[in-house]
């Protein structure tokens, strides 16, 4: 049998393990980042920038975990186009991840925490330490998922398993 009949019939028969736990992961990902909460808040957390800037980010927000679950349910089904706009969204994560997780945004939440009582006021010395790490953090796991993703899926096996 031709080797490139074989290569056909596993790519329509098999998918990788590897494949199915990205498509997961991927998806619960998306969900977790989507914005659930209203305008109001999210316009609370960036402000004091612009309002359009502000709703265009959130837009955008919604938009691109939209898009990423679409793009796992098309590494599913293995189409090329899915695959390659999850590396195109990866390498753009890596690029604007600092526009993505702002110190100041999180400086803002957690002086309304303790403004809510739900921190205690001696958090208040450590809220700058505390933000800046939580961006740090927050920017380290996006930068680490899209560079697994880009590894994974530009692997020459994985990129075999997608229909061009």
């Amino acid at each position: 049998m031709d080797k490139g009949k074989v290569e056909v019939r596993y790519r329509k028969e098999k998918i990788s393990k590897g494949i199915i736990i990205s498509a997961i992961l991927i998806i619960l990902y998306s969900l977790h980042g989507l914005p659930t909460v209203g305008f109001d808040i999210y316009y609370s957390r960036f402000y004091p920038l612009p309002e359009k800037v502000i709703l265009a980010r959130y837009i955008f927000s919604i938009a691109l975990r939209i898009t990423l679950i679409a793009c796992s349910l098309g590494i599913l089904l293995r189409k090329d186009i899915f695959r390659r706009a999850l590396l195109l969204i990866s390498f753009f994560t890596i690029a604007t991840v600092y526009w993505k997780h702002p110190v100041d945004c999180f400086k803002r939440v957690l002086l309304w925490k303790i403004e809510q009582g739900i921190l205690p006021a001696e958090a208040l010395s450590t809220v700058d330490t505390a933000s800046r790490i939580s961006s740090l953090l927050c920017s380290a796991v996006d930068i680490g998922f899209a560079l697994c993703l880009i590894y994974y899926f530009t692997r020459p096996r994985v990129k075999g398993q997608f229909q061009r």
